[in-house]
């Protein structure tokens, strides 16, 4: 019969000699998988190759995140009634009050890209430039880019000619979203609109343009017309100031 100390070992229940070490202390077959994960765990690289994994995973998340929402339209609600609700507080004091009969609105809608385009006279018949009636009209034009970013090709359109025949005058703007230009014609250049605003904001483009008409009926060899441009004093601030409060009213 065999009896209870030898099912755990030698006489006196002390471990099998084939157990023991050199010093008597029992043999081990190799570190457990927690002291294995431990050991590795005091590894730089191994921080820096977790470090490298998580951030590939933020990496890819948020890109996932732009390709399936786009970019970030910054909460703009922009629909066919926006025309209505442009305030232009400022460039009515100066250039004449809003004359909402001539208005014209054009929209357009696709899943990738729309485009809202606000035309507005403003009642400025009493307006004169050396002596000629001059009539002012304002445009805004909302691009709201819904795949893409539009920054990257932003600057190109500025200076490409898109807005005239000659090249712009483009100038930096501080405080106005992401980034934002005035663009002018040069010195008896002409342009589409004789200032224009430009404003990016995160997916959405706004522009906001001033043009004056001046009245060459009679008279009309006596003189340039490209020297009878109307007179902008203090206007590029009056366009900071409404865009301001259009950006907000058009998030409304």
């Amino acid at each position: 019969m065999i009896s209870e100390p030898e099912l755990v070992g030698g006489p006196g229940g002390a471990p099998h000699p084939e157990l023991l070490d050199e010093g008597g202390a029992p043999e081990r077959e190799g570190p457990s998988l927690g002291e294995r994960a431990r050991s590795l765990a005091k590894l730089p690289w191994v921080w820096a190759l977790g470090g490298a994994v998580v951030a590939s995973a933020v990496w890819a998340g948020g890109l996932y995140a732009f390709r399936d929402q786009g970019p970030d339209q910054r909460g703009y609600r922009i629909t066919a009634e926006s025309c209505d609700k442009v305030p232009l507080s400022g460039i009515s004091k100066r250039l004449g009050e809003r004359y909402r009969p001539t208005d014209a609105t054009d929209r357009s809608d696709d899943p990738a890209f729309r485009r809202t385009e606000c035309h507005m006279g403003l009642k400025s018949s009493g307006a004169r430039t050396a002596g000629r009636v001059t009539t002012y009209t304002a445009e805004l034009l909302v691009e709201e880019h819904l795949k893409t970013d539009p920054g990257p090709e932003l600057g190109a359109r500025l200076t490409s000619g898109r807005y005239g025949a000659d090249d712009p005058v483009v100038t930096s703007v501080a405080g106005l979203g992401d980034r934002a230009f005035f663009v002018t014609a040069p010195e008896h250049g002409y342009l589409e609109a004789d200032l224009r605003l430009v404003v990016q904001d995160g997916g959405v483009v706004l522009t906001l343009s001033v043009a004056g008409n001046v009245d060459f009926s009679d008279n009309v060899s006596d003189v340039d017309p490209k020297d009878l441009k109307p007179d902008y004093t203090g206007v590029p601030k009056l366009m900071e100031s409404d865009m301001r409060e259009l950006m907000a009213v058009l998030k409304k």
